[in-house]
């Protein structure tokens, strides 16, 4: 589908439920994590929405390295006191409320710019912590540093770390909703922003949220079926866009 109709669903958007919402907010409040520390990975700069998602996965990322070596750190200094299992146990029942993305062999990570067996440090060999080569983890751990995008992939996206919620995918790319955000994100299987849909557009004076994935799921179909005028429609029937921009964009249908 012709990329110029994305374009212009994103120029007639709310800008404030953009700026108000929970992500930007949260981007804002702590994006001076992305500024203090190495591991920005060039997310420190955003240029869009997704970017702003992208770098909030960095800061969650920080912020869970910085509770678990506190808590690793006051776990293990009763090792006098407890067994290993204790200790191992508290660490697990203190961290259990931390984002986490969930691999396919069922470990946790909690830190998205490690690879997983750094991360598994983290999440189960807590004594291996003073040990080499992750001795200096706390304050040195630049030699540690991954993409969590080449490194997790369309995973990264699909856990606890974002607020996105899957409602389809294809051989190449998934489709998440953001609540919060009233937008659809097509990102393909690598990680990567393919494309995004902009919802209840600057024209709608209320937002139906009333069964809101099912709605989108059936946008979403037609994204994938390629199928222009029906995409269109169904963005209408389902009273994602105002009248307005449904007559705007009917017009390119020839395009």
């Amino acid at each position: 589908m012709n990329h110029h109709i994305y374009k212009y669903l994103y120029e007639e958007r709310n800008k404030k439920r953009i700026f108000s919402s929970k992500e930007y907010q949260f981007f804002k409040d702590y994006r001076y994590l992305l500024e203090e520390n190495t591991t920005s990975i060039n997310f420190d700069e955003v240029d869009d929405i997704f970017d702003i998602i992208k770098a909030n996965i960095l800061i969650k990322g920080i912020i869970n390295k910085i509770n678990l070596d506190l808590i690793i750190e006051e776990e293990l200094l009763n090792k006098n006191f407890n067994t290993n299992e204790q200790i191992r146990q508290n660490i697990l029942n203190r961290s259990r409320d931390l984002p986490y993305l969930l691999t396919n062999e069922n470990q946790k990570i909690f830190i998205p710019f490690f690879n997983k067996s750094t991360n598994l440090i983290y999440s189960e060999k807590f004594q291996e912590i003073n040990k080499p080569p992750y001795e200096d983890l706390k304050k040195k751990f630049e030699p540690f540093l991954v993409n969590p995008i080449e490194t997790y992939k369309i995973s990264i996206f699909d856990s606890i770390f974002t607020q996105l919620i899957k409602v389809d995918e294809d051989e190449t790319s998934c489709a998440f909703y953001h609540y919060d955000l009233c937008i659809i994100f097509i990102i393909s299987k690598q990680g990567y922003l393919d494309n995004f849909i902009t919802l209840f557009d600057k024209h709608m004076k209320t937002i139906n949220r009333e069964k809101i994935i099912q709605r989108v799921k059936n946008v979403v179909k037609n994204y994938y079926d390629n199928n222009f005028i029906d995409f269109i429609f169904s963005l209408y029937e389902n009273k994602l866009i105002s009248y307005n921009v449904y007559k705007r964009i009917s017009k390119w249908k020839n395009i």
